[in-house]
């Protein structure tokens, strides 16, 4: 299993169904998302946070974050009773800003993961990644999109939502932090909508996705993973590379230093994803 670093897939469960942990434990996933917030009802908060403590007392072996109430919540602070358990690999600050931000990091235990959907979270990005002990960047693009007033059911919502990813992918270098996950993919009939979207988000620089489906988990895989074809590819051309001192042509492209930097690149994430 790769480091959270190079993890792809993100599995939601909810905090107040335990009779999922395991079973999404297994799913196939990267990680792990045990769900505090959004996904459970105010009347099953200190449920949902019993059972997370439970399974995290229990689990071993797999990299488990918890998406805690946002810092306005009156569940916050009891949410933070878990930022420091041994193991747990992350905490998720939904409607993540600056200040929220640096509140978490000063309290907490575990690298922070900042959930980036609002505007407010947008603006405050190059602030947020100055701060020590974050995880990775996320972005909440169904929420963002309501606080902009796009409709993410039309397609003309992408280009929004491609500065968007934009900006956290550009902020994530800045901050040297890996880069950013995608937001989760809602229609779970449209396997091949989940394929484009996946591979959309690679292509725009995201380095994974967020996932609400156990069956969701082994496309998104398979989308943000180099294929036999570019690791077959990256091999070869770092081959022929030995035997050049400057630019060449390999199989009819004009390779250089970045191109060169671009299959090392590949490289380093199949091995990522085997070791």
């Amino acid at each position: 299993m790769p480091n959270l670093k190079s993890a792809h897939s993100f599995l939601f469960v909810p905090g107040d169904r335990p009779e999922r942990f395991a079973k999404a434990a297994a799913a196939g996933a990267h990680a792990i998302i045990i769900d505090l917030e959004d996904a459970v009802s105010p009347e099953t908060k200190v449920k949902a946070r019993y059972h997370a403590r439970s399974f995290l007392d229990k689990i071993v072996g797999q990299d488990i974050l918890i998406r805690i109430n946002g810092i306005d919540s009156e569940f916050h602070d009891e949410d933070l009773s878990l930022a420091s358990h041994k193991n747990l690999a992350g905490v998720i600050l939904p409607k993540a800003d600056a200040k929220s931000c640096s509140e978490l990091v000063r309290r907490s235990g575990t690298p922070v993961w900042p959930l980036i959907e609002t505007v407010h979270g947008l603006v405050d990005l190059r602030e947020i990644v100055t701060l020590q002990n974050l995880g990775r960047l996320l972005l909440g693009a169904i929420d963002l999109s309501m606080d902009l007033g796009v409709d993410i059911s039309h397609a003309a919502s992408q280009s929004t939502l491609d500065t968007a990813r934009f900006m956290l992918v550009s902020n994530s270098r800045l901050g040297n932090l890996p880069p950013p996950v995608d937001g989760v993919f809602t229609n779970l009939n449209d396997e091949i909508g989940l394929q484009r979207a996946a591979e959309h988000a690679r292509a725009s620089g995201m380095g994974g996705m967020m996932c609400i489906h156990p069956r969701q988990t082994e496309i998104v895989r398979t989308a943000f993973s180099p294929s036999s074809s570019d690791f077959e590819w990256a091999n070869a051309v770092l081959q022929a590379s030995k035997t050049e001192k400057s630019s060449f042509q390999f199989r009819g492209q004009m390779v250089d230093k970045p191109v060169l930097a671009r299959a090392q690149q590949i490289l380093e994430a199949r091995q990522a994803q085997s070791s």
